[in-house]
């Protein structure tokens, strides 16, 4: 499998945010920015209300990019889909904490596939109890802060509460654990998520896909926001 270089603030793409009619120059577009890996979304039809992206597009997805690629499966049953996406490519698997009966059996499952495995949380759905547990056996906690399946969405101010809480749970634990933001990550919206605890930014269509702009400016831009947030935040200003 591949593995995303380890950075202070790192970036994925959003697939469903690219053009998928030019898939392969899409992404080869893409890798020529500071992006750290492609963000994958599988929705379906019941984890949220529309049908997006099979493991057979990630096949072909696959063959063109030389990045990493986590599969985010926003479903229920998520045993049922983890070696489908695996075989087609997968290097990262996301799993809902909302879908899952036994994590720990899942997370096997997706190692036994492969993959690394992470952990995924809704947009409403606060850290729980079992948090700290659950957030020492994955290289990343992946936070929505929209609804999964549907671009266009304004950022739900109650999951950047939820991202501060699960940054001081991770750090009072010592873990190295990093949150992944995903959902309206935008000029506007980065300070808010990396002074909350965020170190990965999930582009889509607000910030990473903008028209006029290349995905190697968009990045840049995202990473100088995130970076300058991070320096406020060390600063003790602005917050």
């Amino acid at each position: 499998m591949r593995q995303a270089e380890e950075k202070q603030i790192m970036v994925s793409a959003s697939v469903s945010c690219m053009d998928l009619c030019r898939l392969g120059e899409a992404v080869k577009e893409a890798e020529q920015s500071d992006i750290s890996f492609f963000h994958f979304d599988m929705v379906d039809g019941r984890f949220n209300k529309c049908f997006i992206l099979s493991e057979t597009l990630l096949e072909h997805m696959r063959k063109a990019a030389d990045l990493p690629i986590e599969a985010h499966l926003a479903a229920y049953e998520p045993e049922c889909y983890i070696d489908l996406y695996a075989r087609a490519g997968a290097d990262y698997i996301a799993v809902h904490y909302e879908a899952m009966e036994d994590p720990f059996k899942v997370f096997e499952q997706i190692r036994k596939a492969g993959c690394k495995p992470v952990l995924a949380y809704k947009a409403s759905t606060p850290p729980g109890g079992d948090f700290v547990q659950l957030a020492a056996e994955v290289p990343w906690i992946l936070k929505l802060t929209v609804n999964p399946g549907f671009s266009g969405q304004k950022m739900q101010e109650g999951a950047i509460k939820h991202i501060r809480r699960m940054r001081e749970l991770l750090d009072d634990a010592g873990l190295k654990t990093k949150i992944q933001a995903d959902g309206n990550i935008n000029q506007e919206t980065i300070p808010k998520v990396v002074k909350a605890g965020a170190d990965i930014l999930t582009g889509g269509t607000s910030g990473l896909f903008l028209q006029g702009k290349t995905v190697k400016q968009c990045c840049g831009e995202m990473l100088e926001a995130a970076e300058r947030a991070k320096g406020e935040s060390t600063d003790g200003t602005n917050e």
